[in-house]
């Protein structure tokens, strides 16, 4: 367990450095926020420091089920009013979370926030090789093979669980899918932040 409080500790702080990141919408900023709190909640409780068996998955399911949307949307529509109205956005979460509380945790069906966040990451990786972003593009790709590998349940015993391969792939995803600058709903390309 030890493994998955270092890896969860790592996608923590990844996520919440962006959060944090002022010139991101306040959509990219809300997902990440999103992505930070499971991660948080899974190293206390892997570190056995504070372990809230429950409040971890439940988290992951509100994570999976309405922060990837969102991301997806952020990068598919930068100029829409959920990746830049705070209002807007919160009504999206709310929404997402629900279905998701309903879908996955009241009627069990896993399945749905495991396909969504799965879908969401595919939907990234399309939009970026259509974009020609290839450093974002490798982004959602380590994103979607971390999140494979979890829902296949691949390990490498004894030194990663599938949850480490989850943790490493969404924090390094996350490093390479953010936008490199963006300022309201315009995004400055490495080669305009550069010049």
């Amino acid at each position: 367990m030890l493994s998955l409080a270092l890896t969860d500790a790592l996608l923590c702080m990844v996520a919440a450095w962006l959060a944090s990141r002022p010139h991101y919408s306040v959509g990219y900023r809300m997902a990440f926020a999103l992505l930070a709190i499971p991660a948080m909640l899974g190293f206390l409780r892997f570190s056995d420091i504070y372990p809230l068996e429950t409040w971890h998955p439940l988290f992951s399911l509100l994570s999976a089920s309405a922060a990837m949307p969102l991301l997806a949307i952020c990068a598919l529509a930068p100029e829409s009013l959920v990746a830049n109205r705070k209002q807007f956005t919160l009504i999206f979460l709310g929404v997402a979370m629900l279905l998701g509380l309903f879908i996955s945790g009241l009627g069990k069906l896993r399945i749905y926030d495991h396909a969504l966040g799965l879908l969401s990451m595919l939907a990234i990786l399309i939009a970026m090789l259509k974009q020609d972003e290839s450093k974002r593009a490798l982004g959602a790709a380590l994103m979607l093979t971390g999140s494979l590998l979890f829902v296949l349940k691949i390990s490498v015993p004894p030194w990663l669980l599938p949850g480490d391969f989850l943790h490493i792939g969404m924090a390094l995803g996350l490093l390479l899918a953010a936008p490199v600058h963006q300022m309201g709903s315009t995004l400055v390309t490495e080669a305009e932040v550069t010049a």
